[in-house]
């Protein structure tokens, strides 16, 4: 209700103005057959030419009303229903820029599928709302109230009996109604199953056919389907319930207007021009009691819309960070990690009472067996999850005092698996600077060997790339990421794996480069593969969430602990891969 209070006062100009139009529209609707019985008195009190006249004037008069009608009731629908346009395309927008400022904890706990479903197919609905919705529901009040007074006026007595069946059928739509509120939302929740399930196909069609699992996938779309048909059926049989019980209603009430109004002329309680305004009337109001049950079933599957979307806006991030709105100060890039401990929501710890500093400007390797802890440690410094107060310091401030954009406009990551949009490579280069100039993009392309394949894209950097950057190469792909990180100039970088998809000699040659590049610069070499490491100014290793081993290369191998084991496996390793 928050929801729908907050678009009808923002719009409530529109709105109005259509609520106007209503009225108009309602009013020379009921004109019509008040004029109409008023001729057919004229024809039964005067003879001859006055009676031609008077049924001449009110031919006029009745066109006239009819021409007049078409206007304003087009313009009720011009400012409802566009206006309800308007309502989706703002909050379209709104829920869009809500869910840019949630954290990856959100996601983690949403499907991609669903959360499609509530901002495509939730928002028709709540379009059905405010547009149609808000359109009949006004339209049955004004013309309920002002046409039962209408007929009131003619014959009291009439009125009375032919409304007789309301009280009984109003209990009946009451219980039904409910029952479509349920099946409405059960119904939109099985859409977002079968959205989540599209989603899911598409993302990973390449291992849809590299495990020839197309028929299964079929069959298991086709029963998702069967079960949104089944639901909908059943939504519709409730829907056409009542839509049988508003139909039954007219039916039963003309029935009775007919025996007992035919009764009421004969006996010169009702004029014949006053019987035929009363059914006109009667006719008049049982359209809309037969529509009655669609509105109905467009108000119940907006309102379940409504709660879906709201549950989305009305999620918080979970970061400090996204509540400070002091200005970011310019970082060194010191690090200090104090006696730090981790996990993910609802998950057992992943770090454990981490104590490291790291002066700016050192470059420090973390390394460890899979599952270790090393993505959760450094993802912390972007500020994708909270930690603790007091137990990640950036150049002395706790991280949770700092704005999270400022933050992250200063921190660049490149993890193992990369993301690319559909644009060309240079526009994936310069995603964090879309103003930078080509040259400088050309010279972070460089640095991140890029240039070798330029022979290999049709167009150079302005090669389009597929959605994912799929029609790359996993190293292509991850030193287009590389270079992204590199043109945001940052003063803490992390590489996540990032080389991890490069052959020894890239990568040799990409650290080659970055040296003079990482000079000013705190860096974080993540990998599973010593020899990236290996000109760290310190590495440290961990082993399940705990850090392990800290010194430089040369003190850890001399200690002959885990990282000087993992080196000489490796060592092994490359040397069986060469013979």
């Amino acid at each position: 209700m928050v929801l729908i209070l907050r678009y009808l006062r923002a719009y409530r100009r529109s709105f109005l103005l259509g609520l106007v139009c209503l009225v108009a529209t309602n009013a020379l609707t009921l004109l019509i057959p008040w004029l109409l019985k008023e001729a057919i008195d004229a024809i039964e009190t005067l003879t001859g030419a006055a009676a031609a006249r008077r049924v001449a004037q009110y031919a006029v008069a009745i066109s006239a009303v009819a021409m007049v009608l078409a206007v304003v009731r087009t313009g009720s629908r011009w400012f409802i229903l566009g206006t309800s346009r308007r309502v989706v395309a703002d909050l379209r927008e709104r829920l869009f820029a809500h869910m840019q400022t949630l954290p990856a904890s959100f996601y983690a706990r949403h499907r991609t599928g669903d959360l499609m479903s509530r901002a495509v197919n939730d928002l028709l609905l709540i379009r059905s709302l405010f547009g149609p919705g808000v359109l009949n529901v006004v339209n049955l009040a004004l013309l309920y109230t002002a046409g039962l007074a209408m007929i009131a006026a003619l014959d009291p007595m009439l009125t009375l009996a032919a409304v007789l069946p309301y009280p009984f059928l109003l209990l009946a739509v009451g219980r039904v109604s409910q029952t479509i509120h349920r099946r409405s939302n059960a119904a939109q929740e099985q859409l977002a199953e079968i959205s989540n399930k599209a989603q899911e196909n598409l993302t990973g069609i390449n291992q849809v056919k590299a495990y020839v699992r197309e028929e299964a996938e079929i069959e298991a779309f086709g029963l998702l389907s069967a079960e949104y048909r089944r639901r909908n059926l059943s939504l519709a049989r409730a829907r056409g319930l009542i839509v049988t019980l508003m139909g039954g209603l007219g039916g039963v009430s003309t029935i009775i207007v007919l025996f007992l109004g035919g009764w009421h002329v004969r006996e010169g309680l009702l004029t014949k021009g006053g019987f035929l305004a009363f059914m006109s009337y009667l006719a008049i109001l049982t359209g809309p009691t037969i529509m009655m049950g669609w509105v109905l079933g467009v108000m119940q599957r907006g309102l379940g819309a409504i709660r879906r979307v709201e549950e989305i806006l009305g999620a918080a991030s979970d970061l400090p960070g996204d509540r400070v709105e002091d200005p970011a100060p310019d970082l060194e890039g010191a690090v200090r990690f104090r006696g730090l401990t981790f996990a993910f929501p609802g998950g057992p710890p992943v770090l454990r009472d981490i104590y490291l500093e790291v002066p700016a400007g050192s470059v420090v390797g973390v390394v460890g067996r899979v599952g270790s802890g090393k993505s959760a440690l450094v993802q912390l410094l972007g500020a994708v999850h909270p930690v603790p107060p007091g137990t990640l310091l950036l150049d002395g401030r706790d991280i949770n005092t700092l704005p999270t954009s400022g933050l992250r406009a200063q921190v660049a990551m490149v993890p193992q698996e990369t993301f690319l949009y559909s644009r060309s490579i240079a526009e994936n280069i310069s995603l964090g600077r879309p103003d930078a100039p080509r040259d400088r993009i050309e010279e972070v392309a460089r640095t991140a060997q890029l240039t070798r394949d330029l022979d290999q894209f049709p167009q150079g950097l302005d090669t389009r790339v597929g959605e994912r950057g799929m029609t790359l190469s996993g190293g292509q792909r991850q030193r287009v990421a590389l270079a992204r990180a590199l043109m945001m100039d940052p003063k803490i970088l992390v590489l996540d794996d990032a080389l991890s998809s490069v052959d020894a000699d890239t990568e040799e040659a990409i650290l080659g480069a970055l040296r003079t590049y990482l000079k000013d610069r705190t860096t974080f070499l993540v990998s599973h593969r010593v020899s990236t490491v290996l000109s760290a100014d310190r590495v440290i290793v961990l082993d399940g969430g705990r850090m392990a081993e800290s010194g430089s290369v040369g003190e850890l191998l001399a200690h002959n602990g885990l990282f000087a084991r993992m080196h000489r496996q490796q060592q092994i390793e490359r040397e069986l891969e060469a013979l």
